[in-house]
C-alpha cells in the first residue's frame, strides 16, 4: 500500500479536475483568461490561477483541516512555518506561457512533512501528462516511489526494478519566459552547446523531464522561483534518485522563514554527479549569489 495513500488519491483527483478547469479557461482566450499583472513585478495572473487555487484549497481544507497551506496566489496560512504538514500549491506554474497558449505549464500539489517535501503531483494538462511521487526517510519510514502517465495510458514506474525512463534528448533545460544572461556562461562552464539546450516553461515541467531521464540538468541561475514551484517536482525527482538544490548546492529550506529560492535552482537526474556539477559552477555561483 502506498504511503500517504489518502493524500495522494486526493491530489490526483484534484489535478484531473483542475486541469479541465484550466484548459477550459485557456481555450477561451483573452475573454476567459482575463490576464492582469501582479504587484511588485511578480508576473501575470489569470482567472485559471485563481479558480484552480480555490478548488484545490477548498478540497484540502475540507479533507485535511489540521494541515497548513502555502499557495501562490492568495491562500497562505500564517502558521505554515510552525505546522508539521504544509501543502504547497502552484495552481498554474508557467502562467506567462499558459496565457500565451503554450502547453508547457503545470499544476503543482506538494505536501511537506516536518519541513521535508514528502508527496508531489505535477500535471501538464496541455500535453496530458501527470507525474507523481512519494519520498520519505531516511529512517524507519523510508519509502520512495515515482510514476508518470500520459493520457489514458498505464502509469510507468520511474523507480524500482520496473522503472522506465525516457531517452536522453537534452543536456540542459532552462526557462523559456525568464531567459537569464547568466545561462550562456553557465552552459559554457558545463561545456553544453546550444543545440543540446532546450528552453521551455514551468519549473515542474523541466524538473520532471530530468526525473524521467529526458534531460540531464535543469538550471535556473537567478531569483524568481518560490517554494511552491520546487516542492512537488522535488519529490518526484528525489524519489528517482535525482537531486534538486540551490545553484550553490544548498538544500532548499521548506520550513522558512523565506518563501523564495533566492540562490537559484539546480536539478540533476539519477546517476549524475550533482556535487561535481555544483563544483564546476561554484565560481559563477559565488559571483551571482555572494554570501
Amino acid at each position: 500500500m502506498t504511503v500517504l495513500a489518502q493524500e495522494l488519491r486526493c491530489a490526483l483527483e484534484l489535478i484531473e479536475r483542475c486541469g479541465a478547469i484550466a484548459l477550459r479557461i485557456q481555450s477561451g482566450g483573452d475573454e476567459t483568461l482575463q490576464t492582469t499583472d501582479k504587484a511588485d513585478d511578480q508576473g501575470p495572473v489569470t482567472q485559471a490561477d485563481l479558480a484552480v487555487e480555490q478548488a484545490i484549497v477548498e478540497t484540502l481544507r475540507a479533507q485535511f483541516p489540521g494541515d497548513a497551506i502555502l499557495a501562490e496566489e492568495k491562500a497562505r496560512d500564517d502558521a505554515w512555518r510552525r505546522t508539521e504538514r504544509v501543502w504547497m500549491i502552484d495552481p498554474v506554474d508557467g502562467t506567462r506561457d499558459f496565457a500565451g497558449g503554450d502547453p508547457s505549464w503545470a499544476i503543482h500539489i506538494g505536501l511537506c512533512v516536518g519541513g521535508r517535501p514528502a508527496l508531489g503531483v505535477v500535471a501538464q494538462p496541455g500535453s496530458r501528462r501527470v507525474s507523481w511521487g512519494v519520498e520519505l526517510g531516511p529512517g524507519p519510514a523510508d519509502h520512495r516511489e515515482a510514476w508518470t502517465r500520459v493520457g489514458d495510458g498505464a502509469p510507468q514506474a520511474l523507480t524500482g526494478p520496473a522503472a522506465q525512463r525516457d531517452p536522453l534528448e537534452w543536456q540542459l533545460v532552462t526557462s523559456k519566459s525568464h531567459r537569464s544572461p547568466r545561462l550562456d556562461p553557465l552552459a559554457e562552464r558545463l561545456a553544453i552547446p546550444r543545440d543540446q539546450q532546450l528552453r521551455t516553461g514551468s519549473c515542474g515541467v523541466k524538473t520532471t523531464m530530468v526525473a524521467r531521464g529526458q534531460a540531464r540538468i535543469y538550471a535556473h541561475p537567478s531569483i524568481g522561483t518560490k517554494l511552491w514551484d520546487s516542492c512537488a517536482p522535488q519529490v518526484i525527482l528525489h524519489a528517482t534518485g535525482g537531486t534538486l538544490t540551490s545553484l550553490t548546492g544548498r538544500a532548499i529550506d521548506y520550513a522558512g522563514p523565506d518563501i523564495g529560492n533566492d540562490h537559484g535552482l539546480l536539478a540533476t537526474g539519477p546517476g549524475q554527479d550533482h556535487a561535481a556539477i555544483v563544483a564546476a559552477l561554484a565560481p559563477l555561483a559565488a559571483e551571482w549569489f555572494p554570501a
